[in-house]
């Protein structure tokens, strides 16, 4: 039987290429910067407290993915110590071989769950970009960032939130199997503006800032995209070329729909970037 996009591709396993050519990542964290909306906010979350507090002494990536934080932001590289942890193997692989390859002697990508995760004490920053939504015990692993924080350290979190959907064709074809990347990986936790905050606030934490993303129009063109990455990624290789054409007509548009939504201000939306400290000490 002849193979299928997705069987060649994987969110939780990095491409064999990249393992062989770790540089390949500084193209993948370009286009990542370009086009997926939750990396500006969480860029522009970054150089704000950055502003403040200067270079961290240590940082944590939770959830690091394929490194995206940990190499492209300038100030990281001057860190002590950077640790990524992320759940896929390959991925930490893929880290660790890029961080070899550019000599970053100050990186440490680590193989974890967050729920079990042991994490430095005194660390200055906190990442936590697109994850906590997909760890079902997120109450213990924001009391372990807690924990790990200094008095002030600082913790940047994303959190998809109000689980809206837009366009009606869109609710049809999440209901097809594979989809829905929820679906695909687990999504135990659905968040509203009013449940992460005091989810937040049980775990010791104080909101310094908060800025919503995704608003209406973003979220439709997301919609239109993942129908489009689903059809891409259903098809043989050869039929999917097919797509190519229309993708390239409707991607101006997308990138129009998030640079607004960048730049402009909403009280609600699909996804929240929280800039956060410790207002307590738990006991």
């Amino acid at each position: 039987m002849a193979k299928i996009v997705s069987q060649y591709l994987s969110h939780q396993h990095a491409p064999a290429l990249v393992l062989r050519f770790p540089r390949i990542l500084f193209l993948y964290y370009w286009i990542n910067h370009l086009s997926v909306l939750r990396m500006k906010y969480a860029r522009r979350a970054i150089r704000t407290v950055l502003q403040t507090t200067g270079t961290p002494h240590t940082v944590i990536d939770a959830g690091c993915g394929m490194g995206d934080y940990a190499f492209s932001v300038p100030e990281f590289k001057k860190a002590k110590k950077v640790i990524g942890i992320d759940v896929s193997p390959s991925n930490i692989d893929a880290c660790n071989r890029l961080a070899a390859s550019t000599n970053a002697n100050n990186m440490e990508f680590v193989c974890s769950d967050l729920g079990t995760a042991i994490l430095p004490y005194n660390t200055d920053m906190i990442l936590c970009i697109g994850v906590l939504m997909y760890i079902g015990n997120d109450s213990v692993v924001l009391k372990n960032f807690h924990a790990s924080l200094s008095q002030n350290g600082t913790l940047l979190i994303y959190v998809a939130v109000n689980y809206r959907r837009n366009l009606s064709l869109y609710r049809r074809f999440a209901k097809k199997p594979g989809f829905d990347y929820d679906e695909i990986i687990g999504r135990p936790q659905t968040y509203t503006d009013t449940t992460l905050e005091q989810l937040l606030s049980e775990s010791g934490f104080t909101i310094l800032e908060k800025k919503h993303s995704f608003g209406k129009f973003a979220a439709t063109m997301f919609e239109i995209s993942a129908m489009f990455e689903w059809f891409f990624k259903s098809w043989h290789p050869l039929t999917a070329i097919i797509l190519i054409p229309f993708y390239l007509l409707f991607y101006p548009l997308y990138l129009l729909s998030m640079t607004i939504d960048y730049h402009g201000s909403r009280s609600t939306g699909n996804g929240v970037m929280i800039i956060a400290k410790k207002k307590r000490d738990l006991s």
